[in-house]
């Protein structure tokens, strides 16, 4: 009898490995970047919603040993620092920001335990150092391959004297989220597919991107439209 419920304790145990392993559990936020520019002409600011959805398989997919895959839908946050010169918060891994920002609040606990406090947050956080998303900027709006990087320690060098990145906060929110800011922005976002491979064949050569942030000893980092939005 004893190994009647021995064998029946390892069924349990194997359907519940079974069911975490194909039925994975959610979770999805809403979370709000602002980012604060201090301008000779007082501050401006600039946010972005975007919602984050989670599968979260405790112990990981069967084959793979995935523990987590996100979705993550909106755009990058944007700001006017100066009139016609804006500054971009590209999304980027963005999906685990909040926890790796606020890692304080959620010490000792499992991954599975903090993707479950995460939508329950009110208060916003401070994003600093490496965790602020990378900022670019256009020196010809239209033109995509005129973007550059911006140093959030150094927004002068790009924008002038005076400009400093003031604050970046995230927070959790239920509002919307942002749709069509960085088209309004970014024109050639809209573009059909034609028109920007004519655009790229002319510009660096057919099949390049030409979104690329150059790098002193010449070569590149390419970025994509999905750096700046994702629907």
């Amino acid at each position: 009898m004893k190994w009647l419920v021995g064998l029946g304790a390892v069924a349990v145990a194997l359907a519940f490995f079974v069911w975490m392993a194909f039925f994975p559990e959610t979770h999805s936020w809403r979370q709000k970047l602002t980012l604060v520019v201090e301008t000779p002409e007082g501050e401006v600011s600039g946010s972005s919603v975007v919602e984050v959805r989670v599968s979260f398989y405790q112990g990981g997919q069967i084959m793979s040993g995935t523990e987590v895959h996100y979705d993550l839908t909106g755009e990058a946050a944007v700001v006017e620092v100066l009139p016609g010169r804006y500054l971009f918060a590209l999304m980027g891994d963005s999906e685990e920001l909040f926890f790796r920002a606020a890692k304080d609040r959620f010490e000792g606990m499992t991954r599975g335990e903090w993707l479950r406090e995460i939508p329950e947050q009110t208060e916003p956080v401070v994003v600093k150092g490496d965790l602020i998303p990378m900022l670019v900027t256009f020196d010809d709006i239209t033109k995509p391959e005129t973007v550059r990087e911006v140093d959030p320690e150094d927004l002068a060098a790009v924008f002038g004297n005076g400009v400093r990145l003031k604050a970046v906060t995230l927070e959790i929110t239920e509002e919307a989220v942002t749709e069509g800011r960085v088209e309004g922005v970014l024109e050639w976002l809209t573009w059909p597919d034609q028109r920007w491979s004519d655009y790229a064949c002319a510009t660096y050569g057919c099949n390049d991107n030409p979104i690329r942030l150059f790098r002193p000893d010449g070569r590149y980092r390419s970025l994509l439209p999905t750096d700046f939005q994702k629907y």
